[in-house]
């Protein structure tokens, strides 16, 4: 009777132990699940987004899918045609002007005209618009002068420190305007993030934003067509991924002057 006592008390022991067993593997195995879930919740945390540039020089056509860390402004990988893209970009003397016919906002597949000249990029604009007002608005014989320029309209624009408009930059609205230029942008300068513009049905708009002051270096040209009677580019970043930073930081927040149309 003490041996069969014994041997329910043996066997009661090792039940107890091998049921503590799996309790513990299935705690170390939930654990596990859990952890890889915080990795993922981390994901969207750190701000990473596709986007991807459709390029056309000159009939040469080519592809670069960029991620971007939307916390760092930083480019942490690019794929697609990145050999051509970096012999195009990359050279001494890159192209000037990146030319957005048809954006849309928020849109994160972007079709961008790359010109090496900015007067090439008016050039273009006078074909698809066919009556750009260049040479009015322009006034060569200060063409290249550190001044600022208005002609009265009907165009609005309306720049903002942060994305998605936020935080206006009220000192450089401009309201009723044919035509202005800014030359510099005093405390607003280097800290564009987003911008926007309304005007009425059948007229067409057109901002140019310069890398630097006195409508120097590199440009962001933005088209709006007729049909239109607003538009924006809500992540400034979203367009300034290519080439003169290649795989280094976005050129958000590094508007130094810029002019705008609207005919």
């Amino acid at each position: 009777m003490k041996l069969i006592i014994k041997l329910c008390a043996v066997s009661v022991m090792m039940l107890f132990v091998f049921t503590s067993c799996n309790k513990d593997e299935l705690t170390i195995e939930e654990s596990g699940v859990e952890s890889t879930k915080d990795l993922q919740n981390k994901a969207p945390e750190r701000g990473i987004v596709e986007i991807v540039h459709n390029y056309d020089y000159y009939g040469e056509k080519f592809k670069v899918l960029y991620v971007l860390d939307t916390k760092e402004s930083e480019i942490v990988k690019v794929d697609g045609d990145v050999q051509m893209a970096e012999r195009i970009f990359g050279k001494k003397d890159a192209p000037q002007g990146l030319f957005f016919e048809d954006q849309k906002e928020g849109e994160t597949t972007i079709n961008v005209k790359v010109f090496n000249t900015n007067d090439e990029v008016d050039e273009y604009i006078a074909k698809l618009a066919g009556d750009f007002p260049k040479e009015r608005s322009e006034q060569r014989g200060t063409k290249g002068a550190c001044v600022d320029g208005s002609i009265n309209g009907t165009g609005n624009f309306y720049f903002y420190y942060h994305i998605n408009y936020v935080t206006e930059m009220t000192g450089i609205r401009r309201t009723n305007k044919y035509y202005y230029k800014d030359w510099n942008l005093g405390g607003y300068n280097d800290h564009m993030s987003s911008l926007r513009l309304t005007k009425p049905w059948g007229r067409r708009a057109y901002v140019r934003l310069y890398q630097h002051s006195c409508y120097n270096g590199r440009t962001l040209n933005f088209y709006s067509p007729y049909y239109q009677t607003a538009a924006g580019a809500n992540d400034l970043r979203n367009y300034t991924l290519s080439g003169w930073w290649f795989w280094k930081k976005s050129w958000n927040d590094k508007t130094s002057s810029y002019r705008v149309w609207a005919w």
